[in-house]
């Protein structure tokens, strides 16, 4: 599975430039590009909120799923996959919630860019 991030057609359409956009978020250029030609290893989370404030866009707008071609082939029935709580050994459900809320407040997203022939 790759993440495509649509960055540059949100960015035209509601026409800011690349450097404009960079000033915005406070951030360089460079960063700027490297996000949107698919290059960055990651995108802080308060970085993709100030994108969509900015663009006035949501999320799931600006980062597409697009599934590998023999991704339907490889992906295990969901009744097979336990989670790893469940595969070890009993689970305090106090200690289960509070883990949950770490993994929510985690500061970016790791993204699996594919490189794109130009």
């Amino acid at each position: 599975m790759a993440v495509e991030v649509r960055l540059k057609e949100i960015r035209n359409a509601r026409g800011f430039s690349q450097n404009e956009l960079a000033r915005r978020l406070e951030m360089s250029l460079t960063n700027v590009q490297k996000i949107e030609y698919g290059q960055a290893k990651s995108i802080p989370l308060d970085t993709l909120d100030k994108l969509c404030k900015i663009l006035q866009c949501e999320v799931g707008e600006l980062l597409v799923r697009v599934p590998d071609d023999d991704e339907e082939n490889s992906q295990l029935p969901i009744s097979t996959i336990t989670p790893a709580t469940e595969q070890n050994s009993p689970v305090d459900e106090s200690k289960s919630q509070s883990n949950k809320k770490a993994t929510k407040s985690v500061g970016s997203i790791v993204l699996p860019f594919e490189k794109r022939s130009a």
